[in-house]
């Protein structure tokens, strides 16, 4: 029996596919389940463990053992014969093994044109890259782990296609693998030109594709290889083989792009991303076959925190047991390396310590349903909580899911219906714990905090009045507590100052930034405030109320720790 028949006979198809997805069993041996290839909602994927094959009648994909891990782990044949073997426990002489010739050719072509860009980094042709990747603070030993090279000019890289030609590479064979394309005059002109070149890398660890980040000016920034046989972006994720070297140093970071992983390893960080794309479903389930835990971080401006909330959306569905991604929303549309460079690591592992689970993103996406006196709003709030529990596939999670939402829809119609019911300590606690939107930027007690500065900047004298109550609320954020302490020392020199000349001092101080976005915002229409004819009463007594609110969550917070 050869090696192929040996694996068939000792594992059952039904035992690999469902480490990825859950089956439902339909008689002895056969399975259907909903297709790991393509999203659908009614189960068309089957499993035979009696044919050892499989079949889509959705999207059609089909075949047997060895192409389900192919696929699914975006291997070759070889290693997809190696891991089976091992885990069916099965000795074999593996140096006997041989790979498909083309598939075989087109791996060595790729490793052999990443050799040239690793020449070319350390070559007098490379300096500017290498003063680039050394000013961003990433140092050999990780240019070395990460095979960084540099493609060079159009002179070097009609040399290395000339020299790949008298090694017996095609011409073809470059097209195929996305090194060279046809431009419009005909001529063959290579893909990446002056651009650092970092490897793409499969779980095996050999060269697919590349990404290619331009030194200097010009569009665009980032390229990637086209997609081919060996590389299927969706599928694939960028600084595998290296996380895995890190896992038991510190939480794994799924990041946007190659750069973001090179920093974060940098610091010591296991890390990869989605190469450019929003995650999608394979690359989820491959994040958890690299670690049961994972913190997405994505840039903090507006393409980042929706494609937070995109992959959000593919994940809730799937949700497993014991699997979890947790959900960071950067601040000040800084990506992780510029965050890190400006707060340090020390915060950094603070905000993933905030990170945001499944549960509490399906609430906090849930209360921006609500509108202020709107009590219909609060219908759309619970219809929209209650869908998206349905939506869970796992029948436990869902239960769970179900049954905390429920007692959250409880205790906020008991706060809502009667505003004056004092609540206990635990439930003041519960209410707290759900209502904040942690980390999203400019949401729950961050919005709260932001209000109250920005009515104390539009309004002095009420500084004047809550002097005391205010100079106690810890604002969270150094620089809030720095802007805050600056307006009630200036308040206090200058008891009759107005809005307009405490934002200039404010700004004479050093806080023009934050005093630009506090009065470009939109609190006027959150505090439903008329700017044209504003009512000192009514201010005052917003104020007091947004004060209440923080020192209420201060309270709770410290009396529950």
């Amino acid at each position: 029996m050869d090696l192929k028949e040996e694996i068939k006979s000792s594992i059952r198809l039904s035992e690999v596919i469902r480490k990825n997805i859950s089956l439902k069993r339909r008689d002895k041996s056969n399975y259907i389940a909903l297709c790991p290839f393509h999203k659908e909602k009614t189960p068309s994927f089957n499993v035979s463990d009696d044919k050892g094959f499989f079949h889509c009648f959705g999207c059609g994909k089909n075949g047997d053992i060895f192409t389900y891990v192919m696929e699914m782990e975006n291997v070759t044949f070889v290693d997809a014969l190696k891991k089976l073997a091992d885990q069916a426990g099965i000795n074999y002489n593996y140096d006997t093994l041989s790979e498909n010739p083309k598939l075989k050719n087109q791996l060595h072509l790729l490793k052999r044109v990443s050799d040239s860009y690793i020449q070319n980094l350390n070559a007098p042709i490379g300096e500017k890259a290498r003063n680039y990747l050394y000013e961003r603070g990433i140092n050999k030993s990780i240019i070395q782990n990460f095979r960084i090279g540099y493609s060079g000019n159009l002179k070097s890289n009609d040399y290395l296609v000339f020299r790949l030609k008298e090694e017996g590479f095609s011409i073809s064979d470059m097209i195929e693998i996305g090194l060279v394309k046809e431009n419009q005059n005909k001529k063959h002109v290579f893909y990446f030109q002056q651009r650092l070149m970092i490897p793409i890398l499969n779980n095996s660890g050999k060269v697919i594709a590349f990404g290619g980040r331009l030194i200097g000016e010009g569009n665009p920034k980032y390229l990637n290889s086209p997609e081919t046989f060996l590389f299927h972006k969706s599928k694939q994720l960028f600084g595998v083989i290296n996380a895995k070297k890190y896992l038991n140093n510190k939480r794994l970071v799924v990041c946007e792009g190659y750069m973001d992983v090179i920093s974060l390893t940098s610091h010591g960080y296991p890390a990869v991303a989605s190469l450019g794309t929003a995650l999608t479903e394979n690359q989820i389930e491959n994040i958890f076959n690299i670690s049961d835990e994972a913190f997405l971080v994505f840039d903090g401006d507006n393409a980042g925190q929706n494609a937070t909330l995109r992959v959000f959306e593919k994940y809730l569905p799937k949700l497993k047991l014991n699997k979890k991604l947790k959900f960071v929303f950067l601040p000040d549309r800084l990506d992780p390396e510029e965050f890190i460079n400006k707060n340090g690591l020390n915060e950094f592992e603070k905000i993933l310590d905030k990170a945001v689970g499944a549960l509490d993103m399906i609430w906090m996406q849930g209360l921006k349903k609500i509108r202020e006196n709107d009590p219909e709003s609060h219908a759309f709030f619970w219809n929209y909580l209650r869908s998206k529990v349905n939506l869970i596939e796992n029948i436990n999670i869902k239960q769970a899911f179900r049954d905390e939402i429920e007692k959250r829809i409880k205790l906020f119609r008991k706060k809502n219906s009667n505003p004056f019911h004092k609540l206990n300590n635990l439930e003041v606690f519960n209410y707290n714990l759900f209502s904040i939107k942690r980390n999203l930027p400019k949401t729950g007690i961050e919005i709260k905090i932001g209000a109250i500065i920005y009515i104390m900047l539009l309004s002095p004298k009420i500084s004047l009045e809550f002097d005391e109550k205010i100079s106690l609320i810890d604002f969270r954020k150094a620089d809030l507590n720095e802007l805050k302490q600056a307006i009630l020392e200036s308040v206090s020199k200058s008891p009759q100052i107005n809005s307009k000349d405490l934002q200039q001092d404010m700004i004479t101080k050093g806080f023009t930034i934050q005093i630009k976005n506090f009065m470009q915002s939109n609190y006027p229409s959150r505090l439903n405030l008329d700017l044209k004819n504003i009512n000192d009463e009514n201010v005052k007594k917003i104020f007091q109320e947004l004060l209440d609110l923080v020192d209420i969550r201060k309270i709770s917070f410290s009396e529950n720790n």
